[in-house]
């Protein structure tokens, strides 16, 4: 039996307020972008403090979601192949070959220019 972890509620505020940076960063990109229309600017990039708080909220929302994530869980072959009939292992497309028709079908034809 596996023993469930209390659920790590600093992870979930760390992603809480990392998509707020990030929606932040998107409506800040918004309104820079209308200004330059507004004033008819022609510049290329978006301001560093934009661009930086776009990388502060992925790097916080990576974070925390290695926070929030769970331990992973083993994987043992023999409870997988219980779950499964022998129809269902004997009838996988990834088995079917057709590579091997075409040449035989078609091995006296000559295409034309």
């Amino acid at each position: 039996m596996a023993v469930q972890q209390a659920p790590n509620h600093l992870g979930r505020l760390v992603c809480l307020v990392a998509f707020f940076l990030f929606f932040h960063s998107g409506y800040s990109t918004f309104e820079h972008l209308s200004y330059l229309k507004a004033v008819d600017g022609h510049e290329s990039g978006l301001p560093l403090d934009i661009t930086i708080e776009l990388l502060a909220s992925v790097a916080l929302f990576g974070l925390g979601i290695v926070m929030v994530a769970d331990d992973f869980k083993e994987i043992l072959m023999e409870t997988e192949m219980a779950k499964q009939s022998i129809e269902s292992l004997d009838a996988r497309p990834s088995f079917y070959s057709f590579n091997h028709r075409g040449r035989a079908v078609f091995k006296n034809v000559v295409l034309k220019d």
